[in-house]
């Protein structure tokens, strides 16, 4: 079985597994995936993005 690759959504603040960064619900689709009945452009149909974590 052939591995493929994470790439980032539009969303995301940063790559997959980046340390100081984590999963959190989509903001552009409340982590349905969907806008409307199209895949939500922010996670790309994921429902979630990557962002920074700590001290804010």
């Amino acid at each position: 079985m052939t591995e493929v690759p994470i790439t980032p959504a539009p969303g995301d603040e940063a790559e997959p597994e980046t340390p100081g960064t984590g999963e959190a619900i989509c903001p552009g689709c409340n982590g349905t995936g969907q806008v409307g009945d199209r895949p939500c452009p922010t996670c790309e149909g994921s429902g979630r993005v990557i962002e920074g974590v700590g001290e804010g």
